[in-house]
């Protein structure tokens, strides 16, 4: 028998969990966001984190925080630790756990999401989904940060998790007219995979282009369009109430679609999920 002190120093799973999805979000905010905790509970989990092991994780780099050499070696460490527990996690307890955790893209998401909740409903077994909506980027990181099960989100042409292209249109105002000069387009703040390809296509006008809004979300983008600000990029799966498609404009290359999981998604339930997003986008 292995007997452990109470002051031996224990590194629990969720302050584990904290550090890796900081790292792998870009900082505390957006970690929190993922992982449906408050951002001080993450900044407690990290400062936790540094007492039982004695030294700084992160450290302040100009408006955001770096990972200290302490910090990459505990990273590492939390991966290979988080990699067994969930392994374990799967093997034991998958079963009985009919819940799946599916991120998706706002883009779509009213089509999305009655397909994905009607899809799992109907598979043997009686699977329901939890959805979670976000960025791609975002969503992209979900299942290696333990935040999701099933990911639905853009990516560049080629991505290896892709099931389809999805194309992209220019949309305004209703009564949005492009005045001389350049053309005022309005965009997703970074990261957003829709951003190089809105900026690149408009700035290649004859007269530019002009950023004259950046949204966090696909309601402040639409909001923003709406108000006859300027254009906006989207895939043409979007719902575009209010807007409408702008022509006379250069539209970039299809972005991907695409779909990843976590280890304890069954094979069959993956095939599934692949076959009903593709059928919602372009061979």
């Amino acid at each position: 028998m292995i007997l452990v002190a109470v002051s031996d120093p224990v590194l629990d799973i969720l302050p584990l969990r904290s550090v890796v999805a900081v790292a792998r979000c870009g900082g505390v905010h957006r970690a929190a966001a993922t992982l449906h905790l408050t951002q001080s509970t993450v900044s407690a989990h990290l400062r936790r984190i540094e007492k039982e092991t004695g030294a700084a994780v992160v450290a302040k780099a100009g408006r955001g925080i770096r990972f200290t050499e302490h910090g990459e070696r505990l990273l590492a460490a939390a991966e290979r630790i988080l990699a067994a527990h969930d392994e374990a996690v799967s093997t034991l307890v998958a079963p009985s756990r009919k819940t799946l955790v599916v991120a998706t893209i706002e883009h779509g998401a009213d089509h999305l999401i009655p397909v994905l909740s009607n899809l799992l409903s109907e598979l043997p077994g009686g699977y329901s989904a939890q959805f979670r909506l976000d960025r791609s980027a975002y969503v992209a990181d979900a299942i290696g940060a333990g935040a999701a099960d099933v990911a639905v989100f853009l990516a560049p042409a080629g991505h290896p998790d892709a099931v389809g292209t999805l194309p992209l249109c220019w949309y305004a105002a209703k009564d949005f007219v492009a005045g001389a000069g350049p053309l005022p387009i309005i965009v997703f703040d970074a990261p957003c995979v829709l951003r190089a390809p809105a900026t690149g296509a408009a700035h290649a006008l004859p007269g530019g282009a002009t950023v004259v809004a950046e949204a966090a979300n696909l309601a402040g983008l639409y909001a923003a369009t709406r108000s006859g600000l300027g254009v906006t990029l989207l895939p043409e799966i979007d719902a575009v109430d209010g807007i409408r498609p702008m022509d006379g404009l250069p539209a970039p290359a299809p972005l991907a679609l695409a779909v990843s999981f976590s280890e304890r998604v069954p094979e069959r339930v993956r095939r599934a999920v692949r076959r009903d997003v593709a059928a919602l986008a372009e061979p």
